[in-house]
């Protein structure tokens, strides 16, 4: 029987240009194991005693280095069947607003990056599940929802 594990987050990273919102997508290196040269966003596990969005600020720090001007719960959690662990894998996801002229400082896992104009989002996301969850930040985060205040997660208490 599959197993199911929730010790993993998802972190969305934005920005606001003139153009729109832009997400951040960074490029698995060889070495990086699972998913190798696949555009992603940013993943990562949670550690003992660590909160979910801790583990997401964490997580931005080591992949990125860029730092969130705004924190978001998004109302979505992730899933996936991992066939190699047979797992199912539920992840928290989060969404970062950065600076429009954010740019990351790669760690060994990732090669590259690039930003991806909210409208090229079908054609550059690979997975559904992160599709979803930008539908999800547009519509709570990115629009004039009265969700988003309700989503923020104050950084000053992290």
């Amino acid at each position: 029987m599959a197993k199911v594990k929730a010790n993993k987050v998802a972190v969305y990273v934005f920005r606001q240009t003139a153009g729109g919102a832009d997400f951040l997508q960074l490029h698995r290196a060889v070495r990086a194991g699972d998913y190798a040269q696949t555009w992603q966003v940013v993943y990562g596990g949670i550690e003992k005693g660590e909160s979910a969005a801790d583990a997401a600020l964490r997580e931005l720090r080591e992949e990125t280095g860029l730092v969130p001007l705004e924190f978001f719960q998004v109302q979505y959690v992730e899933t996936f069947y991992s066939h190699s662990k047979d797992r199912v894998v539920l992840m928290p996801v989060f969404a970062v607003r950065v600076h429009k002229n954010a740019r990351p400082v790669l760690n060994v896992e990732h090669d590259d990056f690039r930003w991806i104009p909210l409208a090229a989002v079908s054609g550059s996301f690979i997975w559904r599940s992160q599709r979803e969850a930008i539908a999800i930040i547009q519509a709570d985060i990115l629009s004039d929802s009265p969700a988003a205040d309700l989503l923020r997660i104050d950084l000053k208490r992290r």
